[in-house]
């Protein structure tokens, strides 16, 4: 079902929110649990890394893409969008005439920016929020970007992303022996959670105020 509405994204969006919030909490019970060896325990801090990075990645993606989605479906005059969805409308088309080197070329795009302001608009939404199997800050900024919403919550959780989050994952998805105890795993599971939330937090808000249009 196409996300038309608000409320059909907000609910799209809790819907994935929910299942990867209880998952990161019964392991995060599990690990706590007084029943479980030392050795157990941390092989299961370990596996916990990859799939809270996993659950902070796939969030990011569906999000993203979802809300992409909503912005699409408002089909509102070029005119009326913050320029970042006007770039990913053009994207394409920007990067067959750099291929190209030919002036010429170039000219559907300036055609569009004088004569189609008024025209409503198509804005891609699949496969649009790519974070590329690694999504550190520099990822992330990117994305905040083609979404039209703030970066700047992140900024104070750079290096808890990208050291902590993607680092350790990276060090285990490797095979690498890095050892990660019970209290480093919920340290990271509040910080994973706290992460999703902003992100989400900033979506929606972006849905609901309608930041997604031009300010005027």
């Amino acid at each position: 079902m196409a996300i038309r509405t608000k409320e059909d994204l907000i609910d799209k969006i809790a819907s994935d929110h929910v299942w990867r919030i209880k998952e990161i909490s019964e392991l995060k019970s599990l690990i706590e649990s007084r029943t479980l060896s030392k050795s157990k325990k941390n092989v299961l801090c370990r596996a916990g890394v990859a799939l809270l990075y996993a659950h902070w990645e796939g969030f990011v993606k569906k999000t993203g893409s979802y809300f992409l989605e909503y912005v699409s479906f408002q089909r509102l005059p070029v005119a009326d969008l913050k320029s970042n969805f006007v770039t990913l409308m053009l994207k394409n088309d920007i990067d067959e005439a750099t291929k190209s080197k030919k002036y010429s070329i170039f000219d559907k795009l300036t055609d569009f920016l004088i004569t189609k302001q008024s025209n409503r608009s198509k804005i891609p939404f699949k496969n649009v929020v790519n974070t590329e199997s690694n999504l550190s800050t520099k990822v992330l900024k990117e994305i905040t970007w083609c979404l039209g919403i703030g970066y700047e919550l992140f900024e104070s959780k750079e290096k808890l992303i990208d050291l902590k989050l993607v680092g350790r994952r990276n060090h285990v998805a490797h095979g690498e022996d890095l050892p990660v105890n019970a209290g480093d795993f919920t340290e990271m599971a509040g910080e994973v959670i706290g992460l999703m939330n902003t992100f989400r937090n900033l979506v929606e808000n972006s849905a609901v105020l309608g930041e997604y249009k031009r300010a005027i």
